[in-house]
């Protein structure tokens, strides 16, 4: 683990803003995506994975504390952090086609972590927008885990496909001058040049 800079540990407490705004204002509008991670994923490719991971760990503990239910789901977040420094470092940031396919390969990741600690701990129903859609399949006679596994597949594809696109403009937008000063600015550097 290289050291932090002044500017990685001023960008953390930034990421995990961003992330708890957005999740907060998606659970209390009750929608069935997330908008949690994009802070996480932000940090975690110009910074590296630890600040991603400590970014995505902040963000999971300070939602829990509104929606205990989503303590579980912590874990996710850390895994984002690392995820968005391999993708980084990978170039997965570099062109905007890449966003939607960054997006369903991780909506697919998270769906198959999500879906047991949904189905098992919860019984398919977390209290967030997502749970309408298990209520609607286990309505319509479709067992916990299917629904859940629906419910939770849909969820992320929307959610990270929109994340990953906000991502990438996020990442395109921020002047060279700035990025350069960051662990994993010289992927997105060089991609410029």
């Amino acid at each position: 683990m290289k050291k932090f800079n002044k500017l990685t540990i001023f960008l953390i407490p930034i990421g995990i803003a961003v992330n708890v705004v957005g999740g907060q204002l998606a659970v209390l509008l009750k929608l069935p995506v997330f908008l949690d991670s994009i802070g996480t994923f932000v940090v975690g490719a110009l910074c590296g994975g630890v600040p991603g991971a400590l970014v995505g760990l902040g963000c999971g503990l300070i939602n829990a504390i509104s929606l205990p239910t989503l303590l579980p789901y912590t874990i996710i977040g850390v895994l984002f952090g690392f995820l968005g420094s391999f993708l980084a470092k990978k170039q997965m940031f570099s062109k905007f086609w890449k966003a939607p396919v960054n997006g369903v390969i991780i909506a697919i990741i998270s769906t198959c972590i999500a879906v047991p600690i949904t189905a098992i701990l919860y019984g398919g129903f977390v209290g967030t927008g997502a749970s309408v859609i298990v209520t609607t399949l286990m309505a319509a006679g479709w067992d916990v885990l299917p629904a859940t596994f629906v419910s939770e597949l849909s969820s992320e594809l929307i959610d990270k496909i929109i994340c990953l696109i906000i991502i990438f403009f996020v990442l395109k937008a921020m002047p060279a001058r700035f990025v350069v000063k960051l662990p994993n600015g010289k992927h997105f550097i060089k991609e410029e040049q």
